[in-house]
This record gives structure tokens, C-alpha cells and sequence, in this order.
């Protein structure tokens, strides 16, 4: 059977976005074409383009699943603003933005919990069992492999620790450095949540996000989740 045209030029958009890093053409498509086009496009699955296809469409259909208390995963009982525990996704090579981070942190009487290094590239239990617990999700997100088109991508471990948080109910906040392509930060349930900095302002926006953090729990305590 003949592939319709509309399946093609899909195909194409992503064939096209893996050799240029402009993810731009993709972000146009809409969640049902892209749920009918891995349909119509199966026979491709092992080709690398069918991958990104299955990631963003994996990535579209957590973002649509928004709740007031983050996204709601069935038998899973999201602790979201429940505490005062914030897991921080981070690269372990980026301590000089991690470390002022946390003193914020701890100066609100906040806790930071985050991966060990010999976890360095998987996602452990004791990774799973951290996000869980906590009450927010933070992912530092910097500037990795320079694109074609001057972006950048952003640590795909990062990336996956954020699915995670999703899974678990969690609105995360992504600090992503500017100069990070939109497509490597991921899909979250609403683009306040994505906070943009620079290594100039990282400390003030830190502190936004925190105060933020803190707004949320203290509501949270007298008025149930927002």
C-alpha cells in the first residue's frame, strides 16, 4: 500500500532534523499526526529517524497528561510539593553552578538529594527511589555537542532522569544555559517551567527558582497542591 503524502513529508521533517540538528519542522507537528505516522512508518523502526519519532512522541504524550499535581501516572502516588526534598539532575562535571545551587537551597531549609557518580550513565533504583521521594525536580541542563546551526545539545542522562520525574508525578523545572536547542531539553507540561540562563546570571535565576519552589510548598501546606 502506497505511504499517504502527509507520512512522507513527516518522515522526511525528522530524516531532514537528524542531519541538520533543526528541530524546528518537528515541533510544528501536531500529537496525532505524529501518533498516526509511527503507525505508518513501522516498517522503518529499526532506521534512526524512527527512533527520534518514537522518543518525541513518547516525550508529546507526557506533556499532555498535565495535572495541578504534575502528571498523573495510574498506581503511582506522586509526592510532588508534598516535601521539602528537591532531587537536582545535574552533570557531575558542572559542580561550578551545582554548588552555589545548593547553598540556595539549604539557606530556604530546603534538602538536595542527586545521583551518585558510580551511577554516572544509568538510571539506578537508588536514582528512582530519590526523584520519588522528593517534592521537586530541578535538571541543570548546559551546553555539550555544538550542532551545525551553532546550538548545542544538552547530557542525555539529565534528559532521562527528567522522564523519570515525569513518570513519577513531578513538574520539573529544566534551568537550560542558552544556546541549548529546544529539542534536547525535552517536553514538560508548560514552558514556565523551562528557566533560561547564562554562567553570568545562573546564581539569580537560581534564586528564582528556589523562591519559586518555596511559594509552591508553602500553598501547598495551607491550600492543597495548586
Amino acid at each position: 500500500m502506497e505511504l499517504p503524502e502527509k507520512y512522507l513529508d513527516i518522515r522526511n521533517k525528522f530524516v531532514e532534523a537528524l542531519k541538520t540538528g533543526n528541530f524546528s519542522a518537528i515541533a510544528a507537528i501536531s500529537l496525532d499526526d505524529l501518533k498516526l505516522a509511527k503507525i505508518h512508518l513501522s516498517a522503518d523502526r529499526n532506521l534512526p529517524y524512527y527512533s527520534l519519532l518514537a522518543q518525541t512522541l513518547t516525550e508529546r504524550e507526557k506533556a499532555t497528561m498535565e495535572t495541578k499535581e504534575g502528571v498523573r501516572v495510574a498506581g503511582v502516588e506522586s509526592n510532588y510539593a508534598q516535601n521539602q526534598h528537591i532531587f537536582l539532575a545535574h552533570k557531575f562535571t558542572d559542580e561550578g553552578l551545582i554548588t552555589p545551587l545548593k547553598k540556595t537551597i539549604e539557606q530556604h531549609k530546603f534538602f538536595w538529594a542527586e545521583a551518585n557518580k558510580k551511577d554516572l550513565g544509568k538510571i539506578s533504583t537508588d536514582v528512582l527511589a530519590k526523584i520519588k521521594k522528593s517534592g521537586f525536580f530541578i535538571a541543570v541542563m548546559t551546553m555539550q555537542h555544538e550542532l551545525r546551526d551553532g546550538n548545542f545539545t544538552s547530557d542525555s542522562w539529565v534528559l532521562e532522569k527528567k522522564a523519570a520525574a515525569l513518570a513519577f508525578g513531578q513538574r520539573p523545572v529544566i534551568m537550560a544555559e542558552e544556546g541549548i536547542e529546544r529539542h534536547y531539553i525535552g517536553f514538560v507540561q508548560s514552558d514556565e517551567q523551562i528557566i533560561s540562563f547564562t554562567r553570568d546570571n545562573f546564581s539569580a535565576r537560581a534564586q528564582d527558582v528556589i523562591n519559586g519552589i518555596d511559594t509552591i510548598y508553602k500553598k501547598s501546606l495551607t491550600k492543597g497542591l495548586i
